[in-house]
């Protein structure tokens, strides 16, 4: 009866374990335009090999202009890079063509919003066997609402961060001291909360291993 049990827990243990291993901050990339991933940052960066790929995110835009700057290179060859922002029916609101090269390419576009909407961000790669890689960064400014994680990046289902119009106006009236020590504590307030929760998540599994280093032992030594 002793070692049924012992097999009971031993199995919660492990349980618990996979569903510990689970847990990562970080999301992965959507290929679904109606389960798109929500934007984790203003700045994207990616890679491509050569092979067909497309990959969706979302963001809500504000009032006033959104800037996507859309730099890719690749390994030699030349391939083309499609980006565009579409509403939330798959509209395509702003295209953006880039051929990207070994030199490097960029592209720029504008779209302007006059109300809160919800967009989102397209990229889509072209099968080309003769590329071997392709890395793109696209970067988005102005009128941005992206969800602040407490690793100091972005998640759904936290308090929204607002770039944009709003934003440049109260950093113009700021000095640059002020501005310099609001960003330093800003950014230590979401590290020392992001390590908290890494520090707990950590702990819980060095006992649920030790425990279940305990259970076995002791079903070996009945």
């Amino acid at each position: 009866m002793k070692n049924r049990r012992n097999f009971y827990t031993l199995g919660l243990i492990f349980s618990l374990l996979i569903v510990l291993s689970a847990i990562n901050p970080a999301r992965a990339q959507s290929n679904d335009i109606d389960n798109p991933t929500p934007l984790p940052s203003t700045t994207i960066e990616g890679e491509g090999d050569g092979k067909a790929e497309t990959i969706y995110y979302w963001f809500t835009a504000g009032k006033g202009d959104v800037k996507v700057t859309v730099d890719a290179k690749t390994d030699d060859r030349s391939t083309p890079l499609r980006v565009a922002l579409l509403d939330a029916d798959g509209k395509e609101l702003l295209p953006i063509y880039v051929v990207a090269k070994g030199a490097g390419a960029r592209e720029v576009g504008t779209r302007r919003f006059v109300r809160d909407t919800k967009v989102i961000l397209k990229i889509r790669m072209d099968d080309d066997k003769d590329v071997k890689l392709l890395t793109y960064k696209i970067k988005l400014e102005g009128a941005i609402k992206v969800e602040e994680t407490p690793t100091g990046g972005q998640e759904a289902g936290s308090t929204p961060t607002t770039t944009g119009d709003s934003t440049n106006t109260s950093v113009e009236n700021t000095t640059t001291d002020s501005t310099n020590n609001s960003g330093g504590n800003t950014n230590a307030t979401e590290s020392n909360t992001g390590g908290k929760k890494e520090k707990t998540t950590d702990k819980i599994k060095k006992k649920v291993k030790k425990k279940a280093k305990e259970t076995v032992k002791e079903i070996v030594d009945n």
